[in-house]
């Protein structure tokens, strides 16, 4: 794939993202960037991946953006986190594959998860 072409998919993406993070019905965004509803559904599933990829990586706490309506609830701050990102980050692979948000809500699951992250050793975040 060329630069050119990483740079289009990259693009596709993040418009797929802003206009879906904006409140546009799905059928306007398939219109406007001429795709389907699933390919419009990976693209912004991806993206959503790949911000909170990018979170992770530099040990920031993650957004929810694993849904539409979160999306929608968080659309500032990730909206605000996606203009950090260029169009070719967009378009290569993830590096984390899967990344799950889990809601710690009782005292042993943070002591639990505190210890292990102690334990853990981390490769130092991306400049």
């Amino acid at each position: 794939m060329t630069d050119g072409e990483r740079r289009a998919l990259g693009l596709t993406r993040r418009l797929a993202f802003e206009n879906i993070a904006r409140g546009l019905p799905m059928e306007r965004v398939q219109a406007d960037l001429k795709l389907s509803q699933l390919e419009v559904e990976q693209a912004v599933a991806f993206v959503a991946r790949k911000l909170t990829q990018h979170l992770v990586l530099r040990r920031q706490p993650p957004i929810a953006c694993d849904c539409i309506s979160a999306i929608l609830r968080n659309r500032k701050r990730l909206l605000i986190l996606l203009a950090r990102l260029g169009d070719l980050d967009l378009s290569t692979d993830l590096i984390l594959g899967k990344i799950t948000i889990q809601r710690l809500d009782h005292p042993e699951m943070l002591q639990g998860v505190s210890r292990r992250m102690g334990e853990a050793r981390y490769p130092p975040p991306p400049s």
